[in-house]
């Protein structure tokens, strides 16, 4: 193996240093690559710390950073006293423009739903405010949901509605069973996304709850604003993806 002196880019099994990447986050991309290939299949046990530090030629700690790393992603499961796992059956989640729910999941072959938990009015915190430009304590509709894909709980997010445009949306939304379909009966045909914030956190106690997963496992959170066709916000969302489970992926358009 060589150096980083002179100018030498030192080469190692799947790593380059020197290149300006750091070193784990090679490990983790080689690693998501052949996951993502079926190289290595769902449930299948990875190797143990040791050997991957082996195989690239690092320390444990990297090792260590980069399976977080592909934990985060959603793409394995790290279970104390038994090892990493390749996570099972994951859903390929698109986040775009113009993502729809039950579309999303029926594009990927899935039986989508959407079930409500929970229909209250609320007081805008700053944040919320702000993302749907309205004064601090404006009144929303704030619709918790839990959303499964065949039959497999993968989300529960919570959604945000100024009461005033929407003074039904409870009604609409048990009515007519879809976010989208509850909009259109509110008067808002068709919408599309302002913008989407994803982040990486573990779950709560009320989502490990719904989703029925540890305390202890990852979450992905996306954060999202949705406007009408005159560029209007008509909803902020706040959803947990049970990263046990799904991967996002985010769409791009020119």
């Amino acid at each position: 193996m060589g150096t980083d002196s002179g100018g030498i880019i030192e080469r190692g099994p799947g790593i380059e240093r020197g290149n300006g990447m750091a070193i784990w986050r090679q490990v983790a991309s080689r690693l998501e690559r052949e996951i993502r290939a079926g190289e290595i299949g769902p449930g299948e046990r990875l190797p143990t710390e040791k050997l991957l530090s082996e195989r690239f030629g690092v320390n444990r700690h990297t090792v260590r950073q980069a399976m977080a790393r592909l934990g985060q992603l959603g793409l394995i499961r790290i279970e104390q006293g038994r090892g990493m796992f390749v996570a099972d059956n994951m859903l390929d989640y698109a986040l775009g423009p113009r993502t729809r729910f039950t579309e999303n999941l029926q594009t990927k072959q899935k039986t989508a739903l959407r079930e409500l938990i929970s229909a209250e009015r609320v007081k805008a915190p700053a944040e919320i405010a702000r993302a749907l430009g309205l004064p601090l304590g404006a009144e929303l509709w704030q619709l918790e949901t839990l959303n499964r894909a065949d039959g497999k709980r993968i989300s529960v997010s919570q959604h945000y509605f100024p009461a005033e445009r929407f003074p039904n949306m409870p009604e609409l939304f048990r009515r007519h069973g879809t976010i989208t379909a509850a909009l259109a009966a509110g008067g808002v045909a068709d919408y599309r996304r302002r913008s989407t914030r994803v982040s990486a956190r573990l779950l709560n106690a009320a989502e490990a709850r719904l989703l029925q997963l540890p305390r202890s496992r990852a979450t992905l959170q996306s954060e999202t604003v949705n406007i009408d066709p005159q560029g209007r916000p008509i909803e902020f969302v706040r959803a947990a993806f049970a990263a046990d489970h799904v991967v996002l992926s985010i769409e791009h358009t020119d």
